[in-house]
């Protein structure tokens, strides 16, 4: 194996594979994307890379990335850049559907040409949040994902490994099929130093607002220890809030994270109940009668969840309560065409392959309720817009 210093920097030892396409014989662009890996890998101290077996992009949203972003996509993909593994893309900034009355397409033209130049690389056209949900990932399998809530499942549900890494870093990391040997991927790192008893029945509401704590007031790895079995989706909420309002990439729970993806030393315990969180949060929970948006979907809704929702949705709703807008992948969309529009012509929307908050709304409306902790937080911080958090129950009517 040979080794590349950089000054002050750590060692990195390099494989023969690895050294020859640093030396440009697989193409100048795969050289540059492993030679930005291998300098931010030496800057956080990792001695080595590790293959990969399935990147995902986030921060492809033109509202994210504007006109310089575009451009770097674009000329990526003109330069012959590839995706050497299974790579998939977060959400856009449209409705790929074109048939909302909340988010503006004004972006239309320029998204897709992010789009293009994405699928021009051979990055999966999947444009959602949930890169679980298509290609479920392994035990200690390395992985490298943007979109903070992916990444908490990953290694908390899945027990993979994968550091929060921005969108430039996934792509180029999907190219050249490795990233740095650094942070999670080390079983050292995923040391929990925190237990978090919840002695009460987790739903959407308490799930959402446990995470929002946990992000608030944790900043070690900690564990969770439940009084029942939760259910997938409001797992999916907890970590999706916990890794929005702190920098949570893994927390592990109980009986549910794979064993011997995580190791212990907790040296602190603490006990939490739902009259605490409630009354914690008790000024942002939703208590009226009308609102006038509903936001389902953040992270967006699974083919099980939709499909859940559907049938709750036919037997139970009160459209007078306000409007609801679902949140779900192209490939949900797809899955229930005709069940979904049926749900159109109910005053319900379903927008497809975005996500609200890195869109712009062609209104602002009065008052959003939501059961989920992450749209809570980003609406209210990037879009300064008066949110309440409410179960699914409560929000149906």
């Amino acid at each position: 194996m040979d080794q590349v210093q950089d000054g002050e920097a750590q060692l990195m030892y390099l494989t023969r594979e690895q050294e020859r396409i640093l030396s440009g014989e697989e193409g100048w662009v795969k050289a540059k994307a492993l030679r930005v890996i291998v300098k931010v890998g030496e800057a956080l101290g990792a001695d080595e890379l590790v293959k990969i077996r399935h990147a995902h992009v986030s921060g492809i949203s033109y509202t994210n990335i504007g006109e310089p972003g575009l451009k770097f996509l674009e000329e990526l993909a003109e330069n012959g850049a590839e995706a050497t593994v299974y790579t998939t893309s977060n959400p856009t900034c449209i409705d790929l559907a074109g048939e909302s009355s909340l988010i503006d397409q004004g972006y239309l033209d320029q998204q897709l040409l992010v789009n293009k130049a994405l699928e021009k690389m051979k990055i999966k056209p999947t444009y959602t949040c949930l890169p679980y949900m298509l290609r479920p990932p392994s035990p200690h399998e390395h992985l490298t994902w943007g979109e903070s809530n992916a990444v908490a499942m990953a290694n908390s549900f899945y027990g993979a490994r994968t550091n929060r890494e921005g969108g430039p870093i996934a792509l180029l990391a999907s190219i050249t099929g490795y990233i740095y040997n650094a942070g999670l991927h080390k079983l050292e790192e995923r040391c929990v130093k925190t237990l978090i008893k919840y002695e009460d029945k987790l739903d959407d509401l308490t799930a959402s607002l446990l995470g929002l704590w946990i992000g608030e007031n944790i900043d070690e790895i900690p564990m969770i220890e439940l009084s029942t079995i939760p259910r997938i989706q409001d797992v999916k909420l907890l970590l999706a809030s916990a890794a929005a309002t702190g920098s949570h990439a893994l927390i592990v729970i109980k009986g549910l994270t794979p064993l011997k993806t995580y190791i212990e030393d907790i040296n602190d315990k603490i006990t939490i109940r739902r009259k605490d969180l409630i009354r914690t949060y008790k000024d942002n929970i939703w208590s009226g009668k009308n609102y006038s948006l509903a936001y389902i979907g953040c992270p967006h809704l699974s083919a099980t969840e939709t499909l859940r929702i559907i049938k709750l949705l036919e037997k139970k709703y009160d459209r007078t309560m306000g409007k609801i807008i679902l949140s779900i992948p192209p490939l949900v969309s797809s899955l229930f065409r005709k069940e979904l529009e049926a749900l159109r012509n109910k005053n319900i929307e379903v927008i497809t392959g975005t996500c609200p908050v890195v869109a712009r709304f062609k209104y602002r409306p009065d008052i959003i309720v939501t059961n989920s902790g992450k749209a809570f937080f980003y609406l209210r911080k990037l879009h300064r817009l008066d949110v309440r958090l409410a179960s699914l129950n409560s929000i149906i009517g």
